[in-house]
């Protein structure tokens, strides 16, 4: 392709010289019939924040004729690509966390073989517990990969001069989103630690209870959703706008499950098919679909029920947490008496 460089000096006569580029483009015909995407790359950096926004402006023109607009936008720190005081400080103390991750892993493969293989994956936790180191490794090779690329970039740029920042962003950005993921990933590992505790491992015994069956009800779920998903689409897509793609349809479908629908939008576009297709996806979602996951729940406590005996907090305070406070006051009483005697002791 062909590239051409602005000058974004903050003057009056860098200004000019701007304009006077972009009516040289204008009158040399730089975009014509052979022109499919025009790229506007540009970065803005707000010293008082240490933000760094990286934009992308594209304008796509395809062979049907019209104009295909976008705008991309990286937003970050700086000093998450250049380590001053306070990066350097978060990556010391990044590299200490993934020091005790690989700790943790190395006493998971331990455990994995004195298990063996098999024993190992067929636990639950087993599969999870290498899909969060998965995680972090893969985050911070982002993370990492993304100071290199970094480390060759000058930054601020020399005066007239673009610096294509996109390259270490797109890493930054992917490694914040894997640890978006892992946090939530990270947190749910806290229900493999409270199996332990009787009056919560009751209920987690009710969730692998109720998991097989679960599974396939998402599976019908999403048939039915799709369904609906493909009629609504066809129905509404000409009209009304949030039904212009099958993904905003399956959006605005989800949406209606929490209570938020337009009827007007849909009886205006089709006064026959949208009462119609309103009613039946009520009927199907709110009624159907959210009973028969109530049942699985219920079906699934009643068989845990049955085969244990659920410990409720107060019996577990009662029978586990009490006893050992007790012993701990007693000694505590008895050194005391011990104490209060010696004194008495030596009064005499």
């Amino acid at each position: 392709g062909f590239r051409m460089s602005i000058p974004s000096t903050p003057s009056n006569i860098t200004q000019e010289q701007a304009l006077l580029r972009v009516k040289q483009l204008r009158d040399t015909r730089w975009i014509d019939r052979q022109t499919r995407a025009v790229f506007v790359d540009f970065t803005l950096y707000n010293p008082s924040d240490d933000t760094l926004a990286i934009v992308k402006l594209s304008a796509e023109f395809p062979t049907s004729g019209g104009v295909l607009t976008r705008a991309y936008l990286r937003q970050l720190r700086a000093q998450q690509l250049w380590l001053r005081a306070e990066g350097t400080a978060h990556v010391v103390l990044e590299t200490f966390l993934l020091l005790f991750i690989l700790g943790y892993a190395g006493s998971e493969v331990r455990l994995m073989y004195r298990m063996g293989l098999t024993a190992y994956f067929g636990r639950f936790w087993g599969v999870y517990d290498w899909i969060n180191f998965l995680l972090f490794f893969v985050s911070y090779g982002f993370r990492y990969h993304a100071l290199a690329l970094a480390g060759g970039l000058p930054f601020p740029p020399t005066e007239g001069t673009f610096v294509n920042y996109e390259p270490p962003a797109f890493y930054v950005v992917q490694w914040k989103n894997l640890m978006a993921i892992n946090a939530f990933v990270t947190w749910i590992k806290i229900f493999k630690y409270l199996e332990s505790v009787p009056f919560l491992s009751h209920l987690l015994k009710v969730f692998y209870t109720a998991l097989p069956d679960t599974v396939g009800f998402l599976a019908a779920t999403i048939a039915i959703f799709v369904g609906f998903t493909l009629s609504h689409f066809l129905a509404y897509g000409d009209d009304i706008y949030a039904y212009r793609t099958l993904a905003a349809s399956f959006v605005t479908l989800y949406r209606q499950l929490l209570g938020d629908f337009d009827v007007q939008s849909m009886e205006d576009s089709n006064r026959v098919l949208g009462p119609a297709f309103f009613v039946l996806w009520t009927l199907v979602s709110t009624i159907l679909l959210l009973n028969i996951f109530i049942a699985i729940v219920i079906d699934s406590y009643e068989k845990v029920r049955q085969q244990v005996d659920r410990v409720t907090f107060a019996a577990f305070v009662r029978e586990s947490a009490l006893p050992p406070l007790q012993e701990v006051y007693k000694k505590i009483q008895k050194l005391t008496g011990d104490d209060d005697d010696e004194e008495e002791d030596e009064e005499e």
